[in-house]
C-alpha cells in the first residue's frame, strides 16, 4: 500500500468518524457531551450547542470523506489543516471546564496530532504527472 493511498484511507476513516460523532450530538446530545468531554447538569435540557456541533461535525467528516474518496489530495490537504482548528479550539474548552482533565482532553490531543500529521503527508505528496497529450503527427 502507498503512502497516499494509507493517508487517504486515514481521512476517510477520520472523516466517517466524524459524521458518527456529529450524528451522536444529534440523536443523543448528553451522550455526545459527555464524549466530548462536557458534563451537563442533569437538569439542562438545553441543546442548542450540542445541534449546532453535531451538524459542524457531519459537514466536516462528510467533506474530508469526500475529497478522500474522490482523491483530491490538495484539497483535502487544506481541510486537515484548517481542520485541525476544531480539536484544538475543543481542546481549550474541555480544559476550561471544573472537570477538566488530561484525560477528556487526550481525544482531542489525539485528533490534533493525527490532522497535522496527514496534512504533513498529504502536502508532501508527489503530484501525480499529467499523461502526455497526443500531439498530431506531423507527417
Amino acid at each position: 500500500m502507498t503512502r497516499r493511498n494509507l493517508t487517504r484511507g486515514l481521512c476517510l476513516l477520520l472523516g466517517l468518524g466524524m459524521v458518527f460523532i456529529g450524528a451522536r450530538f444529534l440523536l443523543a446530545p448528553r451522550l455526545g457531551a459527555e464524549g466530548y468531554g462536557v458534563f451537563l447538569p442533569p437538569t439542562d435540557v438545553q441543546y442548542a450547542f450540542h445541534y449546532a456541533k453535531g451538524i459542524r461535525d457531519i459537514f466536516s467528516g462528510l467533506l474530508l470523506a469526500l475529497f478522500a474518496g474522490l482523491g483530491y489530495d490538495r484539497p483535502l490537504a487544506w481541510v486537515t489543516l484548517f481542520g485541525a482548528l476544531i480539536p484544538s479550539v475543543d481542546l481549550t474548552i474541555v480544559l476550561a471546564q471544573p472537570t477538566g482533565s488530561l484525560a477528556l482532553a487526550t481525544p482531542h490531543l489525539i485528533a490534533i496530532v493525527l490532522l497535522v500529521g496527514l496534512t504533513i503527508s498529504l502536502f508532501t505528496l508527489a503530484r501525480p504527472v499529467a499523461a502526455p497529450t497526443a500531439s498530431p503527427s506531423l507527417v
